[in-house]
């Protein structure tokens, strides 16, 4: 056999080798059986450790890859103007390669074609680290559309579009950027002169206010734990144990009388309402009887006969006038007279108490002997 058949058969044996291992790579991993579809975003940020085959994941899922990288000019030269100036703004356009059969049989020909409604809904591409020192990749997730609006790209995509979104660290960057603008416009020596100032009048009022009210409040603190000791004193008095037990025998009493009356107590307030009803009608009965014309006119003839009274009255008051002038003038005789009915009403009972006892001799006896004047009764 000669060389140059030896070559080729030598060829022949290493081509057929790298086929076969090739397609058993292929069939095991599966990747040319899997059914993908391709869409793209554009940023302007810097796609420094992006590269082709990083990961594309949508919600921390993985479903494809990145398949290319390049400038919005390079995919769309027909979009652009022959005669412009370089264009130092173009946009890169990242094109990824998606796995729709990773989405489910129900859900798999939907991602794609349905791709417009989710970027209404907020569907947004950004670039995301894998963590401190790994690369890039494109995330793919649903975010606030009022925050992170949609925006048109400037060239016309030849596959679905998704818009994208600043990266996580961006954001932080900018915020950074902004906090420390803000920062930068603050006077901070005029704020530390006010924080000064502010801290030495506060100085002066704890001085002249706190320390008198730490005064007053000590002096409050032993009026207080004096008045603490007299009410104990007067807790712990014996009388007022005796009170409080007192007090509970009159409740239990009160509650001993009111408890077997309780149904009469009941009955007498359920009618307090009709009594009530029957006081106000009898008033009412009343100040109609009081306004009534007939009485009007009986206090009206008293108030006339109140003014003919008046006149008898006097007369009757100038009569007992006389009558007690008469009596005055007349008081010895009338004295006399008064001891002279006396002293015969004496003899009437002497002889009454004689007619009992000795009736004969007082009617039919001889008259007693005369008594010369000025002798005493026997």
């Amino acid at each position: 056999m000669s060389a140059s058949t030896e070559l080729k058969v030598g060829s022949f044996v290493i081509a057929s080798t790298a086929l076969v291992l090739g397609g058993v790579i292929a069939l095991g991993s599966g990747s040319l059986f899997k059914d993908t579809e391709i869409i793209e975003t554009s940023t302007m940020e810097s796609v420094d450790g992006l590269q082709v085959g990083s990961p594309v994941k949508y919600r921390g899922v993985p479903i494809g890859q990145v398949d290319a990288i390049s400038f919005a000019d390079r995919f769309y030269p027909e979009d652009g103007e022959a005669d412009a100036e370089f264009d130092y703004a173009s946009p890169v356009v990242i094109r990824m390669k998606v796995r729709i059969d990773t989405f489910g049989p129900a859900q798999s020909d939907l991602f794609t074609k349905d791709i417009a409604r989710g970027v209404e809904r907020g569907l947004r591409a950004r670039l995301a680290s894998a963590g401190l020192t790994g690369g890039l990749f494109v995330e793919l997730d649903v975010l606030d559309p009022t925050l992170f609006p949609q925006g048109k790209p400037a060239f016309d995509p030849a596959f679905p579009f998704v818009p994208s979104a600043p990266s996580r660290l961006d954001q932080m960057l900018t915020n950074i950027e902004r906090i420390t603008s803000n920062l930068s416009e603050v006077d901070f020596s005029s704020l530390g002169s006010s924080l000064r100032r502010t801290i030495d009048d506060i100085d002066s009022v704890v001085r002249r206010r706190v320390d008198g009210m730490l005064a007053n409040a000590d002096a409050f603190v032993g009026e207080l734990r004096a008045s603490n000791t007299r009410l104990r004193e007067i807790l712990d008095d014996p009388a007022i144990a005796r009170t409080m037990d007192n007090a509970k025998a009159i409740t239990d009493d009160l509650r001993g009388t009111v408890a077997p009356n309780a149904a009469g107590l009941r009955e007498a307030l359920a009618e307090l309402p009709a009594m009530m009803r029957s006081a106000r009608a009898a008033a009412d009965r009343l100040d109609a009887i009081v306004q009534s014309p007939r009485v009007e006119e009986i206090l009206g003839g008293l108030g006339d006969a109140s003014k003919e009274l008046g006149p008898t009255l006097r007369e009757y008051r100038d009569l007992g006038g006389e009558a007690s002038d008469f009596l005055s003038s007349q008081e010895a005789e009338i004295r006399e007279l008064i001891s002279a009915l006396r002293q015969t009403a004496r003899n009437l009972e002497a002889i009454s108490d004689r007619m009992r006892s000795d009736a004969p001799q007082v009617l039919f006896g001889k008259p007693p002997a005369k008594v010369p004047p000025g002798t005493p009764q026997p």
